[in-house]
């Protein structure tokens, strides 16, 4: 029995999964540009059946976004993730562990939600459809459409789904030091989010990213030092009780001689 023999007594369902399975790494690596004769071979399957499947080549790039969605930012794995982290190390050492993680899965959400915003529609060269790719299937249609905002809807629910684990994450791990924080907890999960993230504005071209133990050390000490200390202004001496004898005692200058 062949394998296409197999596929074709798959549920459609199972068939979508499998194809999105496969062609993951591709879409992954190519994004929106990759091709269906493409995605095709990676499939092991012929481009009708990816059309069949998912109507065009729209629609399952955007399921196999949303699919590297859900592995990069599931909200179980990051809350168990950043618990996980030793409770017993210095708050610096948990708080580098914290950016690494969380740098990884930034990384992955935006590779995906890169390939998202090339399916937006757009205008092509004269001939080409909105929302189509020179050698691509024309633009979808309303269900293809309908299909689309179920995975951005997906998309959003799962962005919250992973900022909610994320936040209650980090509140953990910064449970232990909490009485050492000079602002609220949840201003702390957001300073901590915030150097996640900031790390994905920079060009590392230009601005290389600064790294996870400094980027630490820096929330947890701050900026600066402490100030310089400036010494005090010097006053005059207030007389002991021994003043005037030593005063006294003290020869007078010698008056000048008027016949010199």
């Amino acid at each position: 029995m062949t394998s296409r023999a197999r596929a074709s007594r798959m549920s459609p369902e199972d068939r979508q999964a499998a194809i999105v399975e496969a062609v993951l790494p591709l879409v992954a690596e190519r994004g929106h540009d990759v091709t269906s004769r493409e995605l095709a071979q990676a499939a092991g399957v012929a481009e009708g059946t990816l059309f069949r499947a998912f109507g065009d080549k729209t629609v399952l790039v955007g399921a196999v976004a949303v699919e590297g969605l859900n592995r990069a930012g599931r909200p179980e794995e990051t809350l168990a993730e950043l618990t996980g982290i030793d409770p017993g190390l210095p708050l610096e050492r948990r708080l580098e562990r914290v950016i690494e993680l969380g740098r990884h899965r930034v990384a992955e959400i935006m590779r995906w939600m890169t390939v998202l915003r090339r399916m937006a529609p757009h205008h092509g060269p004269p001939g080409v459809p909105p929302g189509s790719t020179p050698g691509t299937a024309p633009a979808p249609g309303a269900d293809q459409h309908e299909r689309i905002g179920d995975q951005r809807r997906a998309f959003v629910d799962q962005l919250t789904r992973q900022r909610a684990a994320s936040a209650e994450g980090i509140a953990a791990v910064l449970a232990p030091d909490a009485h050492r924080l000079r602002v609220p907890v949840e201003v702390a999960v957001s300073l901590v989010e915030a150097a996640i993230a900031g790390a994905h504005l920079r060009l590392e071209q230009v601005q290389p990213v600064v790294p996870a133990a400094v980027l630490a050390d820096a929330l947890v000490n701050g900026l600066a030092g402490p100030a310089p200390s400036t010494p005090a202004p010097s006053t005059p001496k207030k007389p002991g009780p021994h003043a005037a004898q030593e005063a006294s005692s003290t020869p007078a200058p010698e008056a000048a001689d008027p016949s010199s």
